[in-house]
């Protein structure tokens, strides 16, 4: 196939497009540089980079291209072009140049009310409140409808946490939990602004992005009117976590909880996960804690 992927330079997008290069051949486009010289860079609401992206047919679009919770908080105006208008745009040009498969990288964030949860599963009605939770679920609803129309073949995958993430955390929120593998790697201590019995749904990029492989390759014939499925993923604690990096890394990680409420209601507040549409069609989360934390930290380097 030629699958154009979208945020290609990114922390998932460097390893879904270093795993599809294998057997497809992929358009990479990002708004900043990507390690290809034929990369296409320019803004997805711009018609000339849609004209480009598409001006040899393509099979199906990958779109991993987002603006971060924090950042969206911090410049509403930018995360409502990123991630609503130049999806609108992409999925439009997607339908007039006859592509079908369309995976779309959204987000757990479409719930936000996990903390007032016992549970969540494929019925658990989404309540957005922050506004790149609300933009994902818009999106969702819209990929939805196009797909009831017969415009589209997409798929909407909801992502949990992703480890490691290097740098400074790209505007998210969640960002001290990647900071905690890092610190585990370079043997820093770190205070985390969570408490010891904190929870949170994580899954190591690697894994994300065979999910989003899956989704591209298997077809969705049987996939749910919907089109938007949360993936499974482990349901963590902290000092389970912490237990975990001392055992692959050989040495003690040394953490500090500092709690801060707002931040624990959001990200370590996750009750127990079910994905029983997820499971059926062949999603998977990494296995355990240990293999979660390997994989994490062999990504990182």
């Amino acid at each position: 196939m030629r699958v154009i992927v979208t945020g290609a330079a990114g922390f998932l997008g460097r390893q879904v497009v270093a795993r599809l290069t294998a057997r497809h051949d992929v358009v990479r486009t990002d708004l900043v540089p990507c390690p290809a010289p034929e990369a296409i860079i320019g803004d997805l609401a711009d018609p000339e980079t849609l004209a480009r992206l598409f001006a040899t047919p393509a099979d199906a679009v990958v779109h991993l291209a987002t603006l971060p919770g924090g950042a969206c908080e911090a410049d509403p105006q930018r995360g409502w072009r990123i991630n609503v208008d130049a999806t609108q745009a992409l999925a439009a040009a997607a339908v007039r140049h006859g592509v079908r498969r369309f995976v779309y990288a959204s987000s757990i964030a479409v719930f936000s009310d996990v903390a007032e949860r016992d549970h969540v599963d494929d019925a658990t009605p989404l309540r957005p409140a922050m506004l790149y939770g609300g933009h994902k679920a818009m999106i969702e609803a819209w990929l939805a409808t196009l797909k009831r129309r017969g415009d589209l073949d997409p798929i909407a995958l909801r992502l949990p946490g992703l480890v490691a993430r290097p740098g400074d955390g790209a505007g998210l929120k969640s960002a001290f939990l990647s900071n905690l593998f890092l610190a585990a790697r370079d043997r820093q201590p770190i205070a985390l602004p969570i408490s010891a019995t904190a929870t949170s749904w994580l899954m190591s990029v690697r894994c994300a992005a065979e999910n989003i492989i899956h989704a591209l390759e298997r077809g969705g014939g049987d996939e749910p009117d919907g089109a938007a499925i949360t993936l499974p993923a482990l349901r963590v604690g902290m000092v389970e976590l912490v237990e975990g990096l001392t055992r692959q890394t050989g040495h003690a990680v040394q953490v500090a909880y500092a709690p801060e409420p707002a931040i624990e209601h959001a990200f370590g507040s996750y009750p127990p996960l079910s994905t029983p549409t997820a499971d059926a069609l062949g999603f998977v989360h990494d296995g355990d804690i240990d293999r979660l934390v390997a994989h994490a930290l062999e990504d990182l380097g």
